[in-house]
Parts: C-alpha cells; sequence; structure tokens
C-alpha cells in the first residue's frame, strides 16, 4: 500500500512533461520514469504487454494514428475555448492500447480521469469492465486519474493493458470535481492482439 501511494506522488510531484506511465487499473500502474517500475508485473499476460510497452517507448516507434480531443456535447462541460487535446497511437498492440496524450489548457494542477467508453452496438464494449449507471450494457473503463501541470497541461505515452479484442471506443477526460466531461473522442477503432 505505501508503495502504490509513494507511485501516486511521485506522479502528481513529477514534471508532466515525457511520463511514461504502463496502467494496469485506475490504482495499478507504473511510472516507468520514477525508478519503481524495473521489474514490472509478475503475471505473465501483465508481464509480456509490460515488456512491449517498454519495448515500443525504447524504440521511439512512431504512432501511425493521430486525433483531436475536443469540447464535449451538450452533455459535458467546457473548461475554455482553447482546451484541446491529442491522442497519437497504434491502431494495434500486443495486450493494450498504446498511445501518446497530450491535453492543454485545462484547469491548472487540477486531476482529471482517463476513460475509455463503449456502446453495446460497438466492438469492444463487453471487454470493458463497468457498466454505466442507469444503462448497464453500455460498459466504460475508468484507467487513470492524471493531474496537470500549473499551465493546465498534461503530456505523456501510456500504455493501457486491455483483454484481446477488436474495440471502437470513445476516448473522454473527465472533470473529477463532478465526473463532466472536458474533452472528447467520439468512436475510433483499435486492436488488442
Amino acid at each position: 500500500m505505501k508503495s502504490k501511494l509513494l507511485l501516486a506522488l511521485l506522479l502528481i510531484a513529477q514534471p508532466l512533461a515525457a511520463q511514461q506511465i504502463a496502467v494496469f487499473g485506475q490504482n495499478d500502474y507504473y511510472v516507468l520514469d520514477s525508478g519503481f517500475a524495473l521489474s514490472g508485473p509478475k503475471e505473465p499476460d501483465r508481464a509480456a504487454f509490460f515488456a512491449a510497452f517498454k519495448a515500443d517507448l525504447a524504440q521511439h516507434a512512431a504512432y501511425e494514428t493521430t486525433m483531436d480531443l475536443v469540447s464535449p456535447p451538450p452533455w459535458g462541460k467546457t473548461v475554455g475555448p482553447a482546451t484541446r487535446g491529442t491522442i497519437r497511437f497504434h491502431p494495434s498492440f500486443e495486450k493494450g492500447f498504446c498511445c501518446r496524450l497530450s491535453l492543454e489548457n485545462l484547469l491548472p494542477e487540477h486531476s482529471y480521469i482517463l476513460t475509455l467508453n463503449g456502446n453495446p452496438a460497438k466492438a469492444g464494449n463487453g471487454l470493458l469492465p463497468s457498466s454505466v449507471p442507469g444503462n448497464e450494457k453500455e460498459k466504460y473503463y475508468d484507467f487513470l486519474i492524471v493531474r496537470t501541470d500549473a499551465h493546465g497541461a498534461y503530456d505523456a505515452s501510456l500504455g493501457v493493458f486491455l483483454k484481446p479484442g477488436d474495440y471502437d471506443v470513445r476516448c473522454y477526460v473527465k472533470d473529477t470535481a463532478d465526473f463532466k466531461i472536458v474533452l472528447y473522442r467520439d468512436f475510433f477503432p483499435f486492436q488488442v492482439k
């Protein structure tokens, strides 16, 4: 428990540019540049993903797909007129989703939840772990809480361990204060091998 608390404090205290985080759950992650992630997880599937993510980072592999995150539809909330984000990712990756997420002009030094959200009619919905309250067939995954810097920015390479399969999901950035969506990307496909 102490190590997870220490990792959480390091995640908040470190400079946010160029972080590298292997994510296995909202409270189960490794900050690769923290010095605590040298050995990684022990379970075979998780260890294989961790090794693939580290190798991808070491090779400086170019992300094949780039998409903008935009201000949300009416059911979200707008933080400011210049709020924006970019997600660059590999459309197919071994045992997870590998991306670089950059956010700008959000509230400074504020926490946000990163989410993958499905739809019962789209691929990958059943592979996400939680049901949307009031709409049990729709699934989502709040995979990490991040904190912006003093300028409202966040930038990190993220490896998110997921079940194998095809996905066609949304990406949400939600405010931890009220869980409203401040940035999103509508449905986009990727594959977990």
